[in-house]
């Protein structure tokens, strides 16, 4: 994956989500599956960031997503699942109410995320700890570019 670039950061944020349903009930169809992808998707875009791989079973959905830097995991989290829960419901509520009655909340309240990357653990701890070798010193030069005018 390439890296990102704002106005004032270079970045490459993943992270691998998951959100089950409520009691694990089997609620979501092939038909819902895909609308919450493609919600998702559009949810990510509206971030600023996008949907890098998404799918979903009976009672669960996972979601490999690249965000900038300044959206929290649990901001996009409670935005995703509150909205997907929204149009889920408001799209297929005969559907949902075959599983989750009366006002039961479409997700359970807990969720998975992990931090993905390019890099190892064990690599950037390592970088990290060559950071005071010479090797790593970085070398400036004087090139006169702005010395004073006598």
């Amino acid at each position: 994956m390439d890296y990102k670039k704002k106005a004032h950061s270079v970045y490459l944020l993943t992270y691998h989500i998951v959100f089950v349903t409520k009691y694990r009930r089997p609620v979501i169809t092939d038909e819902i599956g895909d609308f919450m992808k493609e919600h998702a998707a559009y949810l990510c875009g509206r971030f600023g960031g996008e949907m890098l791989s998404a799918e979903t079973d009976r009672d669960h959905v996972h979601l490999l997503v690249s965000m900038p830097p300044d959206v929290t995991p649990s901001r996009l989290i409670g935005t995703l699942k509150t909205q997907l829960s929204k149009e889920v419901r408001a799209n297929y509520q005969e559907h949902v109410e075959k599983y989750l009655w009366g006002k039961a909340p479409f997700w359970s309240n807990s969720y998975f995320i992990a931090s993905t990357g390019t890099t190892s653990l064990e690599k950037v701890r390592e970088y990290i700890a060559s950071q005071r070798t010479d090797e790593h010193k970085r070398k400036y030069v004087k090139s006169g570019k702005y010395s004073r005018k006598r």
